[in-house]
């Protein structure tokens, strides 16, 4: 009975621990499921996606960049999650998986905050293209949106409902 109980918590303590939202992408476009269980374990643990997207996405790929390039089981260097609605309008999702990875901040580039109170660099706030990078957990992320319809508010909405 003990066996049995340790082995119910364990996978509820599993099931509990996975990100919802990239499970939940995983689950609804089977191409980004492909290319997720391809990568290795480390770099799977570590993929988040936003809760919110500013528009209904119509279809979501999964990249990613390595050395040697092209070998999922290589280093990865980052995965991106795109979002489009076949309208124009994207959404890219980046996570840095190399700790390395390190942002000189300009002392002219604007900062805001999360919900969180982690700060975020705003790299292109135009008509067309708002961009922003933040740093969480040792690792960089950043969130690029880009359609005329959208405001500064909608990516930061986006970033804020990020699962890590």
């Amino acid at each position: 009975m003990k066996k049995i109980l340790g082995f119910i918590l364990l996978v509820m303590l599993t099931a509990c621990s996975d990100n919802a939202a990239v499970e939940q992408l995983k689950k609804d476009y089977p191409d980004v499921k492909k290319m997720v269980v391809e990568l290795p374990d480390t770099v799977q643990e570590r993929l988040a996606a936003p809760e919110s997207v500013p528009f209904e996405p119509k279809q979501v790929q999964l990249k990613y960049a390595g050395e040697p390039p092209g070998d999922p089981k290589g280093d990865i260097i980052h995965t991106e999650f795109v979002y489009g609605n076949g309208k124009g309008a994207v959404l890219n999702v980046t996570t840095f998986h190399n700790e390395k990875t390190n942002f000189h901040d300009e002392g002219k580039l604007k900062t805001t905050k999360l919900e969180d109170g982690t700060k975020v660099v705003i790299e292109t706030n135009s008509s067309d293209v708002k961009a922003i990078r933040w740093k969480k957990d040792d690792l960089y992320y950043g969130m690029m949106l880009m359609g005329s319809q959208f405001k500064m508010e909608d990516l930061l909405k986006a970033a804020n409902s990020m699962e890590y």
